[in-house]
């Protein structure tokens, strides 16, 4: 099996090149890939960078160049709803792309204000994570706090109290995080299945500050997830 994981930063995939012990390092038009064999798998690692175009590039040059049967993404995010805490671990069913609106109109000197916009729903992208790796990963014993739940998904990085609340009404995400759409809709396309995993590393509606340490827990139960496959 061929499985491709994916992480934005250094710090999401750094224990996994430790763990995994990659024996080549393959750079396809300024992206990093780690390839490793691991008990009968192949994995591949994937340094994609911040945000949808990014993972959308390394995810169709990963698709095309190594044929994934699988593809992981996963990383940290910031929680949408009260009821997370910082390490809580999100399986996502499916990725929502969360900033597709359009705006009132205003004239000069109206100002701008975005609790106002207007959410194209019908045209925003939802994609479903494959259902077989959902329930693999549900079995997954760990210390974190795990549910199955909704990932929303857009270059933003939202930290105003009031857009949270306003973008979890409309599409009812439980985090916020820069990749997973991209990375699903390509997945999607190619026909390739699909999981993602989010671990909260942020809560603005609790005031719970950015931890990027809690992206070393994330990498731990894709390691898990991996051996129950």
């Amino acid at each position: 099996m061929v499985i491709l994981i994916q992480g934005a930063m250094d710090e999401e995939i750094d224990y996994l090149i430790r763990v995994f012990n990659p024996t080549i390092h393959k750079i396809i038009k300024c992206y990093d890939f780690y390839i490793a064999d691991y008990n009968g798998h192949k994995i591949i690692i994937s340094l994609t960078g911040r945000g949808l175009f990014n993972a959308c590039i390394s995810s169709q040059l990963a698709i095309e160049e190594f044929k994934p049967n699988l593809v992981i993404n996963q990383g940290c995010a910031g929680a949408h709803k009260k009821d997370l805490s910082t390490s809580d671990i999100i399986i996502g069913e499916k990725s929502v792309y969360i900033n597709n609106f359009k705006t009132p109109i205003k004239k000069q000197n109206e100002g701008s204000n975005s609790l106002e916009w207007i959410p194209h729903k019908t045209r925003s992208y939802s994609v479903d994570s494959t259902l077989k790796y959902i329930e693999i990963a549900k079995q997954i014993e760990c210390k974190n706090k795990v549910k199955v739940g909704t990932l929303g998904s857009a270059d933003i990085f939202s930290k105003e109290y009031d857009r949270i609340v306003f973008l979890n009404k409309i599409f009812g995400e439980d985090c916020e995080d820069m990749e997973s759409i991209a990375a699903f809709k390509v997945c999607e396309i190619f026909n390739v299945d699909r999981v993602a995993f989010r671990i909260i590393s942020n809560n603005e509606l609790t005031g719970e500050e950015l931890d990027k340490s809690t992206c070393q827990e994330m990498q731990h139960f894709v390691k898990k997830f991996i051996d129950k496959l």
